[in-house]
């Protein structure tokens, strides 16, 4: 008993009062993003309420294809959200330093993202009314600028992160697999977009929106179960120095920071961690039946 007390605080030890500097500086993009989000959500709900209120000959007529590009928007900025909660288990690591690079990197990467929803935010015309259609054939070429610009600033931003993490700029995306994936989804939406700094065509247009559509689904479908499952195969949130791989067979039971649980230190199945009390736990003790009071390796052998 007095071993699982011991070991059950441990899990929660990560979770720290006070936030490391990349937990500030992702604090500071979700709120500049989010500032974004709501106004998006803001021009969006004017329109709902004015189709609501005003006589029918007076509502302000949606257009899927806008409407199609600002939800577009908004799944792409969750599943950055997303990304930046995996690279904060990577900061976890005491080696790993935000550099003032990486500071410059997601902030620009916030800002593009806030500077694309203003401009896909429909305004009202010199009539007063709320043209959806109008606006968006204005702002075409805009969004293939600010989608690109902010691709541009993702791969910067991953790069910056990598090198604060591995000490290596391309790193990550040598080894990872999940992240080289993540590459070429930046540089494809840089390619789909291209179509828009053309005039407007029907047909085109629509292509463009239906393969950026197939994408953000195709991501919002594998990205958190591929990348989970390759960078956390037992799926315990440790990524970094786990000990224990297979925690995910005693699901039920809390691992602490090594990525283990009571019942993975309990080899002997007794209620004991640590037989021969030597400070090495079953798990890891190559000699279980040390004497008392022996001086042992980490391998928990008598040295």
């Amino acid at each position: 008993m007095i071993a699982v007390l011991y070991l059950k605080p441990l899990r929660n030890q990560s979770l720290r009062v006070c936030m490391d500097n990349f937990e500030y500086l992702t604090v500071s993009y979700v709120l500049i993003t989010g500032i974004g989000m709501s106004r998006l959500f803001i021009s969006l709900g004017s329109i709902v309420e004015e189709r609501a209120v005003l006589k029918e000959d007076e509502r302000p007529k949606l257009h899927w294809m806008l409407t199609t590009w600002i939800l577009l928007t908004l799944a792409i900025v969750a599943l950055t959200w997303h990304a930046f909660y995996k690279w904060n288990l990577a900061y976890e690591d005491p080696a790993a330093e935000l550099s003032p690079f990486s500071t410059l990197a997601l902030t620009l990467l916030a800002g593009c993202f806030y500077i694309l929803m203003e401009i896909l935010s429909p305004e009202t015309s010199e009539d007063g009314k709320l043209d959806m259609e109008r606006h968006f054939l204005l702002i075409r070429p805009h969004i293939a600028l600010w989608i690109s610009a902010t691709m541009i600033a993702m791969i910067l931003t991953f790069l910056s992160f990598s090198h604060d993490v591995t000490g290596h700029f391309t790193e990550v995306y040598r080894n990872n697999v999940a992240a080289r994936l993540g590459l070429i989804v930046n540089i494809v939406w840089i390619l789909i977009v291209t179509p828009l700094y053309f005039k407007p065509h029907k047909i085109r247009d629509l292509v463009v929106v239906v393969t950026g559509f197939g994408m953000v689904v195709g991501m919002t479908l594998g990205t958190p179960t591929y990348s989970l499952i390759e960078d956390d195969p037992d799926l315990d949130g440790v990524l970094n120095n786990d000990l224990c791989e297979d925690s995910n067979i005693w699901f039920w039971e809390d691992v602490d920071q090594l990525g283990c649980t009571f019942s993975q230190y309990d080899v002997n199945g007794n209620g004991i961690i640590d037989d021969d009390g030597d400070g090495v736990y079953d798990r890891f003790d190559a000699c279980p039946n040390t004497a008392e009071g022996s001086t042992v390796t980490d391998d928990g052998c008598s040295s």
